[in-house]
């Protein structure tokens, strides 16, 4: 009698329980990358974007797997969400990849995710060194060219600025000195501004709607006012035409006077 045999059904987590980042710093950074980046092509049904979820490029070996920190697809349906990225259900390994490296998983960075990066085809590549603590430039791009990733020179326009160039964003990377300490930012060339951060597009949309208000109260304000001129206009063209009666009345009645004079001294009247 033959024994059916059942097949294996693969598991593929979606986390580890391990935490997103080492440094506040870290996860600011991953965090506004990801949240720009997808506010900047939220009008496009084709670019997926996402982060810190687990890569599989293999379909039989869930061990085979790694978490990029921000990736962008170009290419593919923006819905619905995935909770991981499966390179052979997809059809593609992402576009754009981004690690907000560290001193720590500087290793891995530069060595098996390079490597592995290179192989699946991605087409750009950045490590974002936010806190400044092993990289002489902290904005490193490799490009790929043909099979292999090529460095890309690092602009260096201000004392405390460095920025790289991602031809598939049209975005320049940046770390920049804000304030207090380094920060990521997006540059937009077309738009000569950066990508607002999720606090800060919060904070404007919050003072467009202020304004907003305000405006609406001023144009109902003058709305009033005019109403209001416009009733001192109607009372003031009918008190004119009142008084245009009264004035009519007034020399009407003279008329009369002035006949009823003449008949009484006998004369006619002219």
């Amino acid at each position: 009698m033959a024994v059916a045999q059942t097949q294996k059904v693969l598991y593929y987590p979606e986390s580890d329980g391990e935490p997103m980042a080492e440094t506040p710093e870290q996860f600011e950074a991953m965090m506004y990358l990801v949240g720009a980046l997808q506010t900047h092509f939220s009008q496009r049904q084709d670019v997926y974007v996402a982060g810190n979820q687990f890569m599989y490029w293999v379909d039989d070996d869930p061990s085979q797997r790694v978490a990029p920190d921000v990736y962008v697809v170009f290419g593919v349906p923006k819905n619905p969400p995935r909770p991981t990225w499966k390179v052979w259900e997809q059809g593609k390994a992402p576009d754009v990849i981004m690690e907000v490296s560290s001193r720590s998983t500087a290793p891995e960075d530069f060595g098996k995710k390079h490597q592995l990066y290179e192989r699946l085809g991605v087409k750009e590549y950045f490590l974002i060194d936010v806190t400044r603590e092993y990289l002489i430039e902290p904005v490193v791009l490799y490009r790929l060219r043909g099979a292999e990733f090529v460095p890309q020179p690092c602009e260096h326009p201000a004392e405390l600025e460095w920025r790289a160039y991602s031809e598939l964003l049209g975005l320049y990377v940046v770390v920049r000195w804000e304030g207090e300490r380094y920060r990521v930012r997006l540059f937009d060339p077309t738009q000569d501004r950066y990508l607002p951060s999720f606090d800060e597009a919060v904070e404007a949309y919050r003072e467009q709607l202020q304004m907003a208000q305000e405006l609406r109260q001023r144009a109902e304000e003058e709305a009033r006012r005019a109403e209001a001129e416009a009733r001192r206009a109607e009372e003031a063209v009918r008190r004119a035409e009142e008084e245009a009666r009264a004035r009519a009345e007034a020399e009407r009645r003279l008329r009369e006077l002035q006949q009823e004079l003449e008949r009484l001294k006998g004369r006619k009247p002219s």
